[in-house]
């Protein structure tokens, strides 16, 4: 039986999880869930080799089949599925000895056209917003040749003209020098990197259905595009059917859509169906 048309969230995961290689060590950080099913359908599909690595736990997991997330039990899956469960220290050993291999998306609050991040603070004083901040962020973004970032939500406050604050730096402006490395950005709008060149922001591929002016009206500064931009690829029909039935059939990767009260419900349904498979 054919799927459904894809979501938005649907082809962001598909066009991440296209970014890993097999053989990468592909790391999530906190609250990522969209980060976590890109790794798993990775896997699934064209990157096999793909080692996964937990921040929470510091657990390192090899598993063939892809397993189905979690908001109860996450780490506790992990955990038992683990080929190894190390300290901090064992951690930051892997990846500096891995550097070339390590992936791991971040979601930043802010972006910038020069690809620099902000998770720390909105506003030039502490008191106005203060964020969760950046934790690896920093390290990441001086130290990966690969930084990933993706944005569920593609919004003039997200794409902004310049951070409040630079927790992750991208390049500070057009012209400086600094490593060559790359720097891709996930949109629901389409897919981006910052070009060596220019050290802007420029779109790659836009998604099925989207107009470059739905891409103008929403961010807040001027995106490099080509004169006919190339149309992402969308979600094979394996590939969806992995994501809703396989990894994520409790719909958890549409919580980085939401908020408010819509959040609210939709965390107590999704803990509620979870509670329910365990009575």
């Amino acid at each position: 039986m054919k799927l459904k048309k894809f979501t938005s969230d649907e082809i962001m995961i598909t066009c991440m999880s296209r970014e890993i290689r097999n053989g990468d060590i592909a790391i999530q950080g906190l609250t990522t869930p969209m980060a976590i099913i890109s790794y798993y359908l990775a896997k699934a599909t064209h990157a096999p080799q793909t080692t996964i690595m937990q921040l929470a736990g510091n657990i390192l997991t090899y598993t063939k089949v892809p397993p189905q997330i979690s908001l109860l039990f996450n780490e506790f899956e992990a955990m038992r599925r683990a080929v190894h469960i190390g300290t901090q220290t064992e951690v930051y050993e892997v990846i500096f000895k891995r550097l070339e291999s390590i992936v791991e998306f971040f979601r930043p609050a802010q972006i910038d056209m020069f690809g620099n991040t902000n998770n720390s603070l909105i506003g030039s004083d502490i008191s106005k917003l203060r964020l969760p901040g950046g934790f690896g962020i920093a390290d990441v973004a001086a130290l990966y040749p690969r930084t990933l970032y993706y944005c569920p939500r593609h919004e003039k406050r997200v794409f902004v003209e310049n951070v409040d604050h630079i927790g992750g730096l991208g390049f500070r402006e057009k012209g400086e020098s600094h490593q060559r490395r790359d720097i891709h950005i996930i949109s629901e709008f389409g897919v981006f990197e910052i070009e060596h060149e220019s050290r802007r922001m420029k779109l790659s591929t836009i998604h099925p259905g989207i107009k470059i002016e739905n891409i103008k009206e929403n961010t807040g500064f001027e995106i490099l595009t080509p004169e006919k931009a190339q149309q992402t690829s969308p979600p094979t029909e394996l590939e969806l059917q992995l994501i809703r039935e396989k990894i994520d059939p409790l719909n958890i990767r549409r919580l980085e859509y939401l908020s408010g009260k819509t959040r609210e419900d939709a965390l107590l349904n999704i803990l509620d169906k979870e509670l329910s498979l365990t009575i």
